[in-house]
């Protein structure tokens, strides 16, 4: 957090008595926990938690987060740019769990073991690779 943001706005957000002039560590990191439970929430279902090497992305969304979070607690300048920052860590989480995108935590860039009971199956079908029955075709779709 003190190296992605500027430390005039972690004193503010980090302290109720705006008299003061150094980062309340121990709020910051409060802040970094819950974003980082928040992730693990998105990721339990598809990675076996803890991450031996979790990559820098989830660094940058748990920062983004718990900034987020500490600015919707205080009336502070921009809280709307925040906001935005913290939707977009969240649909990446999302994308991140539904297998649309990858942390690329490999060097082959090979997804990490599937968690124990996850289940992951491929679009249109099961991942033993049998796809549904269509319902519509061209001929059920004729004349609309």
């Amino acid at each position: 957090m003190i190296a992605r943001y500027p430390n005039r706005d972690l004193v503010q957000l980090s302290n109720e008595d705006p008299t003061e002039t150094t980062v309340n560590s121990a709020t910051l990191q409060q802040a970094l926990s819950d974003a980082s439970a928040e992730i693990d929430g998105y990721l339990e279902s598809r990675f076996a938690l803890p991450l031996n090497d979790p990559p820098a992305v989830l660094q940058r969304l748990a920062c983004d987060i718990a900034m987020y979070r500490l600015q919707s607690l205080r009336p502070l300048h921009d809280v709307a740019d925040a906001r935005k920052r913290y939707e977009d860590a969240v649909e990446l989480l999302v994308r991140v769990a539904h297998g649309e995108v990858t942390l690329g935590l490999a060097a082959d860039n090979a997804e990490p073991a599937a968690a124990g009971g996850s289940v992951v199956t491929q679009a249109g079908g099961d991942a033993g690779g049998a796809l549904p029955q269509r319902i519509f075709d061209r001929g059920s779709l004729k004349g609309y």
